[in-house]
């Protein structure tokens, strides 16, 4: 009797479409006994990757689907605590559907988890051949399917990297992986997390400190999903306004501005970084530039108090200045 996986992918053997709903259909059925589970998941990968040396390529995949494939092969992972087996067969049913679905760019997400999972298995089992091997051949995939220079070096590295690890581990020599931009994500978020906790406590170098140790593994990751890889970003920003805030209450405003500089640059209408900085350029007498950042947040947030007081001070200044200033020009023609 054929199973779920067998009867579906023998359904889709000479079609070109395909029930989208149909694959998480298949991902909620095996979730039985951990046993049964380890089980169904390994006849899944193995069918799924013969299936897609000989099935014609399909034409495209819903980002829904690969999404709730995603968080649901991910729960595999945790509710076996990593087993080897489990992490080595999902990884081979991801790098299958984007065998399945190559000409779909959505499901290169699929690709850079399969690595994350390819090394989770190499820091359990660090002789797991046959994760290397997939490894080297998935990053050499991902370096062919990027436009991105950057990203496309990043990928040529770490297939190199593994292949040095490899022969390194075969000339009998004590080796380690680096970690994955996952695991530098989770440390960034970790740092964070410190850092606010000294951002409530008002120590303000102890938050830049850790901000800064945040900024510094989250800065620049390459071969995340998508998901990882929106989260990265938007981090840097919100460290980088968090080190110019702390700079900004210790008196630091030139370096204050320039943090803000850098976030204004990526988000023009932030409010909070046009009003802040709009503070530091008052306190250093740059009147006139912290009037636009102050007009600009006012026009974003037109009943906000604290913009309205700052720039009635910046105007108050900037008249006191300038009638200074025509003082002491008319002293120089006396």
């Amino acid at each position: 009797m054929q199973s779920k996986f067998e009867e579906f992918f023998e359904k889709i053997k000479n079609q070109t479409t395909y029930d989208e709903e149909e694959l998480i259909k298949l991902v909620e059925s095996s979730k039985v006994t951990q046993e049964d589970k380890k089980n169904k998941v390994a006849n899944f990968a193995n069918i799924l990757f013969k299936l897609s040396k000989s099935t014609p390529t399909l034409d495209s995949i819903n980002a829904t689907v690969i999404k709730q494939v995603n968080d649901d092969v991910q729960k595999y992972i945790d509710e076996v605590d990593g087993d080897i087996n489990v992490c080595f067969t999902i990884a081979l049913i991801f790098i299958s559907i984007t065998i399945l679905f190559k000409h779909d760019p959505s499901v290169n997400s699929l690709l850079n988890n399969a690595t994350n999972i390819l090394i989770k298995v190499l820091y359990k089992q660090g002789n797991h051949t046959d994760s290397m091997d997939l490894l080297i051949g998935t990053f050499e995939i991902l370096s062919k399917k990027t436009n991105d220079e950057n990203k496309r070096m990043y990928y040529v590295s770490r297939s190199n990297e593994i292949v040095r690890y490899k022969s390194d581990l075969q000339a009998g020599k004590d080796v380690k992986l680096s970690p994955t931009s996952s695991e530098k994500l989770q440390k960034a978020f970790a740092y964070k997390e410190k850092g606010t906790d000294a951002f409530k406590k008002n120590d303000w170098k102890g938050a830049i400190f850790n901000y800064h140790c945040a900024k510094n593994y989250v800065s620049g990751l390459m071969g995340l999903g998508d998901e990882e890889d929106t989260l990265s970003k938007n981090m840097v920003l919100v460290l980088t306004n968090n080190i110019a805030f702390c700079n900004m209450k210790l008196g630091r405003f030139v370096k204050a501005i320039d943090q803000f500089d850098i976030v204004i640059n990526s988000e023009p209408n932030n409010v909070k970084a046009l009003y802040r900085r709009g503070k530091c350029l008052v306190s250093e007498k740059q009147y006139i530039h912290a009037e636009e950042d102050l007009k600009k947040a006012l026009s974003i947030s037109p009943n906000d108090k604290e913009i309205i007081a700052e720039l009635n001070l910046c105007k108050q200044k900037l008249s006191d200045f300038k009638k200074i200033e025509a003082k002491a020009y008319s002293k120089m023609f006396d």
